[in-house]
């Protein structure tokens, strides 16, 4: 928590309470954006490995074999 309260507060000029709520909030966004970028991540993975089985299956339908 230290952390965000120095990035809140870095000169410590506002009061305990304050601060406190505002770091509170910053730590609150960091890991809310580490989520959607972790949901991104995952829904690009998943979107890449149904390609990849989309085209396994056209290219077996056409009777071709993997590729090595």
């Amino acid at each position: 928590m230290a952390k965000f309260e120095r990035q809140v507060d870095p000169e410590g000029t506002l009061a305990p309470d304050e601060r406190a709520r505002r770091a509170e909030h910053a730590r609150k966004a960091h890991f809310a954006r580490l989520a959607l970028k972790s949901a991104r991540a995952r829904r690009q993975s998943r979107e890449a490995a149904a390609l990849a089985a989309e085209a396994d299956a056209e290219l077996s339908a056409l009777g071709g074999g993997a590729v090595a």
